[in-house]
């Protein structure tokens, strides 16, 4: 069987302690730089007595490193891999260089020489590289993990594929299993053999008959052989807040699907008004530049309105810039957008991976056809495809679409609507005030690492 790679929980520590190594090695190599070598830029070496490195000011700096790494997903699996570690030091250092502004602004006696924070900087996004690049190779120096994946065909490649897509999980897939019903489908006595042949670390089940999943999850839980993975289907994803309803002897488990309603609409709507209209004051000189180079670059229209499905079923005119072109579905149809999309501008490529293109959606918002989070919008023609497709999709409607959402910011183009339809659910049945600022939150990093672009 395979080595496991290290568990996320230790990487996590490990990561923890390495930034805050970095941090320690950048301080006192900044200061030391100042000390005995002369700068460009400089009037000359720093006297001692002006920077100190005391306690508080170690903590300090500790504390907004590990702050701004976590508010980018360094302690998550997406940072595994060099490629989005590259990707997001730079606006990670940024919120370092923002944060250090803001506080020596309103506590000047806190004050660090400006050279020393610009190298402390630039030394500190060199050693976490690095040390994060050694974390890496430690935590797959045993060998990645494999998943033996039982469903399906239809499910299991959906799994398949996205698991695939994702190389710094540093999981791969050992053997797609049929299930229960299927054709060639092994009796779940007969997956523990198999799970041993494969060398497998993990089995995911794929929504099925629960009859056979439980069968099968009895036995290789006895077995204790590797751990068990349930991709729960579009309903269970609906018992979110576990509620007993005790029907004469039965233990019955309650679907508590609840949407904002009530006082808690009013909030969620009082708070879409509010930001709304601050973000479109903020925010209106970026879209008349934003504009201007649409229409120098790409051409009129500037401006395009297209049908969406929103709250309970009901159409509405979406708004944004354009980012394709004029002719994008003459002879095709409504086509979905993909990562790579030809159909893009130049101009429209860039607009899309800052997002900018959206921001005239905080109409929709002001209008009442959108809020700020929920589910994205999506067009009538694969509304009714999905609707067909996949079980439980008109769920979604309950509430309004969002500019964000859970399943925007943790899936991708790529992701399949069956999975997000799983976040959107998620989101519906878990809602809140503190949620939805939590989302926003989120939102920010994936926009300034122009993830999913």
């Amino acid at each position: 069987m395979q080595k496991r790679t290290v568990d996320r929980p230790l990487f996590r520590w490990a990561a923890l302690a390495g930034d805050a190594a970095a941090v320690l090695a950048a301080l006192g190599l900044a200061r030391w730089i100042r000390l005995h070598l002369p700068l460009p830029f400089t009037t000359g070496l720093l006297p001692p007595r002006n920077f100190s490195l005391q306690a508080t000011t170690i903590l300090l700096f500790v504390g907004i490193q590990l702050f701004a790494m976590m508010l980018f997903g360094f302690y998550g699996p997406r940072v595994r891999s060099s490629g989005s570690l590259t990707r997001l030091i730079l606006p990670a250092q940024a919120v370092q260089l923002l944060s250090l502004t803001t506080i020596f602004y309103f506590f000047p006696a806190r004050s660090i020489p400006r050279s020393v924070v610009v190298l402390y900087l630039v030394l500190d996004g060199i050693f976490v590289y690095f040390e994060r690049a050694a974390i890496r190779r430690l935590a797959f120096a045993g060998g990645r993990r494999r998943v033996l994946i039982v469903g399906s065909p239809e499910d299991a490649a959906i799994l398949a594929e996205a698991i695939r897509r994702h190389p710094w999980t540093g999981i791969d897939v050992a053997e797609i299993v049929p299930a229960g019903g299927t054709a060639g489908a092994p009796t779940p006595e007969a997956l523990a053999e198999i799970v041993e042949r494969t060398g497998s670390d993990h089995v995911l089940f794929a929504p099925e008959r629960a009859s056979y999943r439980d069968r099968a999850i009895e036995h290789l839980a006895l077995a204790g052989r590797s751990s068990l993975w349930v991709l729960p289907s579009a309903y269970e994803t609906l018992i979110g807040r576990l509620r007993f309803r005790p029907l004469g002897e039965l233990p019955l488990l309650e679907v508590r699907s609840s949407p904002p309603q009530g006082i808690g609409e009013v909030v969620k709507r009082g708070f879409d008004l509010a930001a709304a209209g601050t973000a479109l004051v903020v925010l209106s000189p970026i879209v008349a530049l934003a504009a201007g180079a649409v229409w120098a670059l790409s051409g009129a229209p500037v401006f395009y309105s297209q049908e969406r499905v929103g709250r309970d079923g009901a159409t509405f005119r979406l708004r944004k810039l354009r980012t394709m072109r004029s002719d994008a579905e003459e002879g095709t149809g409504a086509v979905l957008s993909s990562r790579n999309d030809p159909r893009v501008t130049k101009i429209g490529r860039w607009l899309r991976s800052t997002r900018i293109d959206e921001i005239p959606q905080l109409f929709n918002v002001l209008r009442g056809e959108m809020s700020f989070v929920g589910p994205r919008p999506e067009r009538p023609e694969f509304v009714s495809r999905f609707e067909r497709q996949i079980p439980g999709y008109a769920l979604r409607f309950a509430v309004r679409p969002g500019l964000t959402g859970f399943a925007q910011i943790s899936g991708e183009y790529e992701t399949h609507p069956e999975i997000k339809l799983r976040y959107d659910l998620a989101y519906i049945n878990n809602w809140s005030l503190a949620f939805d600022l939590v989302l926003i939150a989120r939102t920010v990093p994936v926009v300034l690492s122009r993830r999913g672009v």
